[in-house]
């Protein structure tokens, strides 16, 4: 009889599912993308082999790797879905050091103050007549604005690495090209500017040749009208007195 058993109970035992035990491996090796979800799809095919009425063993795992592989997977793409917006974000934040002072510029000389302010931080923006008078004062020297882009040689230059950097730029207007820089500033508590960027201006320098440099920023507008005053005024007396050195003496 015990013999007998033996040979009964080893006819009766079924075979592990080879499926089964697959899926379950598969779904522990969730640093492997899509790996997970074979193993979900292993797991649902290896329930009904090892039913109660099925010809193989290994429900237990079967039902492991369902659970596992449904939860690793939801993982994943939550996961992945949030890289890619990082990746968009950085992308938009690089974007917008490059094209961020073009658009800007051309926003302001067309008298759109609101877009003009887009790429700027909120708190720091040059306010409506700031930027009227920075254009006003830009078109009397240089004329109507064309384009700006970093300089061919451009290397970040104060506070490079730092949250707040400055970077070469190439200014072009209707009577030449004019040097400059443009100040950025890294994210401010987490905030975005308008524009969906991380990274925000918070001013823009030309570099006049024939004079003072012509800044666009916050709470600028009156020194840049203050030190335009005093040059005009120094060089009317500069050429007044030039005027009386040059006229006879009067007897």
């Amino acid at each position: 009889m015990h013999a007998d058993s033996v040979n009964s109970s080893g006819h009766d035992e079924k075979p592990m599912s080879g499926m089964a035990v697959t899926a379950f491996v598969l779904t522990l090796i969730f640093c492997i993308p899509v790996l997970p979800l074979i193993g979900l799809l292993l797991g649902l095919g290896a329930l009904g082999r090892t039913s109660v009425d099925g010809p193989m063993r290994g429900r237990p795992l079967a039902i492991t790797a369902v659970i596992l592989g449904l939860l690793m997977t939801v993982g994943q793409v939550y996961a992945t879905v949030q890289i890619v917006k990082v990746a968009q974000i950085f992308g938009d934040s690089i974007t917008s050091v490059i094209t961020g002072p073009q658009e800007s510029m051309q926003a302001a000389f067309d008298g759109d103050g609101a877009t003009a302010t887009t790429f700027w931080w909120k708190a720091d923006a040059p306010s409506e007549s700031e930027t009227v008078a920075f254009v006003t004062a830009a078109k009397a020297r240089f004329g109507d604005f064309k384009n700006a882009f970093p300089s061919d040689d451009a290397q970040p230059g104060a506070g490079a690495g730092q949250p707040e950097f400055t970077l070469p730029f190439t200014f072009t207007f209707s009577n030449g090209k004019v040097d400059g820089e443009v100040s950025f500033a890294a994210t401010k508590a987490g905030e975005m500017t308008a524009s969906g960027s991380y990274i925000g201006i918070d001013k823009i320098v030309i570099k006049d040749p024939d004079g003072a440099d012509l800044v666009w920023a916050s709470g600028v507008a009156a020194a840049t009208e203050a030190t335009t005053g005093a040059a005009d005024h120094t060089d009317a007396e500069a050429a007044t007195k030039k005027e009386e050195a040059a006229s006879p003496a009067t007897p």
